[in-house]
């Protein structure tokens, strides 16, 4: 399959590697949970869409139209898995139809049937291949596909609403509160542009430049951001270093590409002052190299602090968080009330994966139990 180069290509080509990596972190983090397993759907058919943009490098019109098919089948199945998403992610009575079994066998059902419909039928939701200026083919969506995508607006909308609804709704000082915080960041930025983009699609598309950027690139570039918040929102809960691991990449990324653009401007600097070459070269511009990395460590050190305050490896900070995490089990539990046996041996495996006595998780349970709405007799307590 011959391949053209465009820049075009590459925002969605990103956005969908996220997608599918968040998604693969989230099920090898916890896939008994049924947050994780939901999520990962979302983002495995979010990654397919997205990263369908690699049709704008494809040459072959037969092979274009075969990628093109399947990106907008996965489009095709998102919301409803979206919906079975928000069953499962909010604490709202709004997805509380989107919760039970019945309603994850639907919604499973009728994303496989629109995205096998889009399969086996392609022509009927793309319509004709035309050569755009910046990419090697694109389509428009026929009238079939325009509801696709103006039911992913309806979609988004819900989605918004709920995770608003649910961050007003949640009590403060709870994990439930900060995850709809984060929830509620990640939709507001991807829903708000679904509602317009989506659909207005049909008279935005005919926009000459615009149409085509809003509709082709605006997702990808919206979705890196999204997909970026949402997991982030959900594994905080679930990795108590986290954070740790994401100060320290940051930490290490500006000590990296302080040093790539040392390297590479002091390599040049070099060249034009001193006339020496290859091998002499390289270990002058690695000397001066080897030199500076201590006093980088130190300046990323500051950069990490100010951009991620607060967060350290200090044994009170990572104490705090393992019971963070804890109690966000402890919550997820006492959701509905009653803490089964099947949950309880859930919070015993993960009291014992974070190394916390049986004294302190009863005290968090306490706590916890206290912040929460008013439960109904007969729950189980520690």
């Amino acid at each position: 399959m011959a391949l053209a180069w465009t820049p075009w290509a590459v925002p969605g080509i990103l956005a969908g590697s996220l997608a599918w990596a968040a998604g693969f972190v989230l099920l090898r983090t916890d896939p008994a949970r049924s947050l994780n397993r939901r999520l990962a759907s979302v983002l495995a058919l979010e990654g397919t869409w997205l990263g369908g943009s690699v049709f704008f490098l494809v040459e072959s019109p037969a092979a274009f139209r075969v990628v093109a098919g399947i990106a907008t089948a996965a489009l095709g199945a998102i919301p409803f898995q979206y919906l079975s998403f928000l069953g499962a992610a909010l604490d709202t009575r709004l997805v509380q139809p989107f919760r039970s079994r019945v309603a994850l066998v639907v919604l499973g059902t009728a994303s496989v049937a629109v995205a096998a419909w889009v399969i086996l039928s392609p022509s009927t939701f793309i319509g004709p291949l035309y050569r755009p200026a910046w990419a090697t083919w694109n389509f428009e969506f026929r009238p079939p596909g325009v509801r696709l995508v103006q039911l992913q607006a309806v979609a988004s909308l819900f989605g918004l609403a709920a995770s608003l609804i649910a961050y007003v709704r949640a009590t403060p000082g709870t994990a439930a509160r900060s995850r709809a915080r984060w929830f509620a960041l990640a939709f507001g930025l991807r829903d708000l542009f679904n509602v317009v983009v989506w659909t207005l699609y049909p008279a935005i598309r005919r926009i000459s430049f615009w149409g085509d950027f809003l509709a082709n690139i605006g997702p990808a570039l919206v979705s890196i951001l999204y997909v970026a918040l949402l997991a982030y929102g959900v594994l905080r809960f679930q990795l108590f270093d986290l954070d740790l691991k994401l100060k320290f990449a940051l930490q290490q990324g500006t000590v990296g590409a302080v040093i790539a653009t040392a390297f590479f401007a002091g390599s040049e600097l070099l060249e034009s002052v001193v006339p020496v070459h290859g091998t002499l070269l390289g270990l002058a511009a690695a000397g001066i190299i080897v030199l500076l990395v201590r006093p980088l460590q130190r300046l990323a050190e500051r950069f990490a602090d100010r951009v991620m305050g607060g967060i350290s490896s200090r044994p009170g900070y990572l104490e705090d968080r393992k019971h963070e995490v804890y109690r966000a089990a402890l919550e997820g539990a006492l959701e509905d009330g009653a803490v089964s046996e099947r949950e309880r041996g859930i919070l015993a495996r993960v009291r014992e994966q974070l190394s916390i006595p049986v004294a302190t998780a009863e005290r968090l349970e306490r706590e916890v139990i206290a912040l929460l709405p008013a439960t109904p007799s007969g729950v189980e307590r520690a």
